[in-house]
């Protein structure tokens, strides 16, 4: 039997206790060119996932991210804990972490929506997976603090990461980032998607319930809460409409919604009022 490679690893904070503690078999749900996820049993819950990705893949939260070594194809047994993640030929021990939850001026960011809806509203509609009409339904009952359109259409949509799932992820990401999602609406999103979607886009609904993004969509926030020069805003909103087929599309209008929303003193917009200036951008 030869003996396994061992390789570094830059990983993310939202793994960490799975990565560093007691090693435990995961199965691996699924394996593509750049990435690979693996289903990690956690005692009374649904199973985590951890993806494994290449320097292709987009820096999922909840992922570790390899330079070496081939990545396990589904079905596959692997062992993760103990500082490790241990495939039959190769190890990746995590040297470097990154927290995917981006530090802000929450200020600043509730004061920014409207920027976020005028480049929305001048893509085509066929760059979303869900309407941005209904997508922005859905994040502006979050914002007010109903959850129930947000569970109605979690799922919908084809893929790992059904579009509807990366409207909600965009929301409640901004949500939590903002202290305003309640205990009681991350719960119910939870245990909607246990059931209702997959494994790996419950796992990133999840994770959005901490405030954790992928870097395109931390750095789109973190240009708005600085009150950055529109050419920066959309050269960085550019870069995240270009993450999957509509994920980027669709997680920038769930995230756009909420900003548009809730005003700086917590007042509702009208859904009325976010999807009109959404469809006829100035």
């Amino acid at each position: 039997m030869s003996q396994s490679q061992v390789s570094p690893a830059w990983a993310s904070t939202a793994v960490g206790e799975l990565l560093c503690g007691q090693s435990q078999d995961a199965v691996v749900l699924a394996s593509t060119k750049v990435a690979a996820y693996l289903s990690v049993p956690e005692p009374g819950s649904r199973p985590a996932v951890i993806a494994l990705l290449t320097k292709r893949a987009v820096r999922l939260p909840i992922g570790v991210s390899v330079a070496t070594g081939e990545l396990p194809q589904a079905g596959i047994i692997v062992r993760v804990g103990d500082g490790s993640i241990v495939a039959h030929d190769h190890t990746w021990r995590p040297v470097r972490w990154w927290d995917p939850r981006p530090r802000l001026s929450v200020e600043g960011l509730f004061q920014s929506g409207s920027k976020l809806l005028e480049l929305i509203g001048e893509e085509p509609a066929s760059a979303f997976g869900l309407p941005p009409g209904d997508a922005l339904d859905v994040a502006v009952g979050l914002g007010g603090g109903d959850c129930g359109t947000a569970l109605e259409v979690i799922g919908l949509g084809p893929g790992l990461t059904p579009a509807a799932d990366d409207v909600v992820a965009g929301a409640l990401a901004v949500l939590a980032l903002g202290g305003l999602l309640p205990e009681r609406t991350r719960d119910a999103i939870d245990s909607r998607a246990r059931t209702h979607t997959t494994a790996l886009s419950a796992a990133l609904l999840a994770a959005a319930g901490r405030g954790q993004v992928i870097p395109q969509a931390a750095a789109v926030l973190s240009v708005l809460a600085v009150g950055g020069p529109l050419a920066r805003l959309r050269s960085v909103v550019a870069e995240l409409f270009c993450v999957g087929a509509t994920s980027g599309h669709d997680l920038c209008t769930g995230m756009a919604g909420v900003l548009a929303a809730t005003a700086s003193e917590g007042t509702l917009w009208s859904t009325s009022e976010v999807t009109t200036s959404t469809r006829s951008p100035r």
